[in-house]
């Protein structure tokens, strides 16, 4: 027999769905303040979250490059690049090769961490249009281009005044590569960023950074630097976007 100092389960079952509400709108808070930073009076959509599931054969085939530790790759839904994740990079100085770059540029010559840095410069994606010649930043952009492969990546859009999450893809769910820049740091990892461009502002002040996709048969002349940067931004893909349920994506991000 229960005496009045103990509590049934039954009584718990109100606090419990409390709490898990609770937390679900932490999660949610968590990844729109990692997702949406405020500049200029404008909310940005950071580009934070990208997806590639092709297998390691339909990479190499369709890039027509061989892995480098072949062994080391898993298709991923999500690739969180708050959590210093690794993706696949193709670079002008090996472009026959896949290789492995930590996703968020740092200087040539950084001795910190990756963590550190990211804290204060976020360089996952680089707006490069606000890229300043005597930047750091610069010199990448002109030396050091490379192709950052990927199946799909995530945005975030205000709708029936509700923000929701959205994977974006080709039309043919092919594998496509991101124009990137990289640098080598002083233990020979690659660091490397998305370059992005600014389409304005829509509705709700939200600017939307548009990650730049090369054309694949445009691969070679992007990473040679013969093709200008404003060339490939006019390159029109068909695109196809669905709504992606944030708890799902709490759950499943690398």
């Amino acid at each position: 027999m229960l005496d009045k100092n103990t509590v049934e389960l039954k009584d718990l079952k109100p606090l419990l769905y409390f709490y898990r509400k609770l937390r679900r709108a932490r999660l949610k808070i968590i990844f729109l303040k990692q997702a949406l930073v405020c500049t200029n009076g404008l909310i940005r959509n950071m580009l934070s979250r990208i997806s590639n599931t092709a297998s390691l054969k339909d990479i190499e085939i369709q890039l027509n490059s061989k892995f480098d530790y072949d062994y080391l790759y898993e298709p991923t839904s999500i690739i969180n690049g708050f959590k210093e994740s690794s993706v696949c990079v193709i670079t002008a100085q090996a472009p026959d090769r896949i290789q492995y770059g930590i996703w968020g540029i740092l200087p040539r010559g950084f001795i910190d961490s990756w963590k550190s840095f990211q804290s204060f410069h976020n360089t996952l994606e680089i707006e490069y249009e606000l890229i300043p010649e005597t930047s750091w930043l610069f010199e990448a952009l002109t030396y050091r281009r490379c192709l950052i492969v990927a199946t799909g990546f995530f945005t975030a859009e205000f709708e029936n005044h509700k923000v929701k999450t959205f994977h974006n893809q080709l039309k043919s769910h092919d594998v496509f590569c991101f124009a990137g820049i990289y640098n080598i740091l002083e233990d020979g990892f690659m660091s490397c960023s998305i370059l992005t461009h600014s389409n304005g502002s829509s509705h709700y002040h939200l600017k939307d950074p548009k990650p730049i996709i090369v054309a694949a048969d445009k691969y070679s002349d992007f990473l040679n630097q013969d093709m200008p940067i404003d060339d490939i931004c006019n390159t029109t893909f068909e695109m196809d976007k669905s709504i992606y349920n944030q708890r799902q994506m709490m759950h499943r991000e690398y």
